[in-house]
């Protein structure tokens, strides 16, 4: 095979980076029951294809976009 394997789980540093946000923040959401992560031992993973289901759930329901013209 000379395909690259696709990677199906980030870390919280790369799932910050793929957001656009913190670290810090990523630990937070991680804590939601609706974020898509999971531990594997020690290690807080974040599914790759649910992250960008979740992406599109939150982008969809305008969750942090208050109208700014009421």
């Amino acid at each position: 095979m000379d395909e690259k394997l696709k990677r199906l789980t980030l870390s919280i540093p790369e799932a910050a980076e793929v957001l656009g946000v913190s670290k810090p923040l990523v630990y937070q959401l991680v804590h939601r029951a609706d974020f898509p992560a999971f531990k594997v031992g020690s290690r807080i993973l974040i599914s790759a294809a649910q992250l960008e289901h979740w992406v599109e759930a939150q982008a969809g329901e305008g969750a942090c976009m208050p109208n700014e013209n009421t």
